[in-house]
């Protein structure tokens, strides 16, 4: 019983993290969103604008990965089996993104 109940309370534990780091960053890139006069390109309004973006998407990309870990770990009731198959999809996915930042 308790090899279902730790992967279900580690989700909740990652939900009430990713939320709690996720606000300030969310609530501050809203903020600047709504106050904003014309990002050009290259200006240091729009380059604050995207690394508050850049943060975000880190933010959301981890939230996913560890929740793909835990799901997999629900699933299969395997800890050491579930984290190697996720730095297996972690690379694949690093895979992807170096061949779409190729020219």
């Amino acid at each position: 019983m308790i090899e279902t109940i730790a992967p279900l309370l580690a989700a909740a534990v990652l939900i009430a993290v990713s939320a709690g780091l996720g606000i300030l960053p969310m609530r501050k890139t809203i903020q600047m969103s709504e106050a904003r006069h014309e990002l050009k390109h290259g200006s240091a309004s729009f380059l604050r604008a995207m690394s508050g973006w850049f943060f975000i998407l880190v933010w959301i990309a981890t939230t996913w990965f560890v929740a793909t870990v835990l799901g997999d770990w629900w699933i299969t009731s395997d800890w050491n089996g579930a984290v190697s198959r996720g730095i297996r999809r972690l690379e694949v996915l690093l895979h992807v993104l170096a061949a779409f930042s190729s020219d």
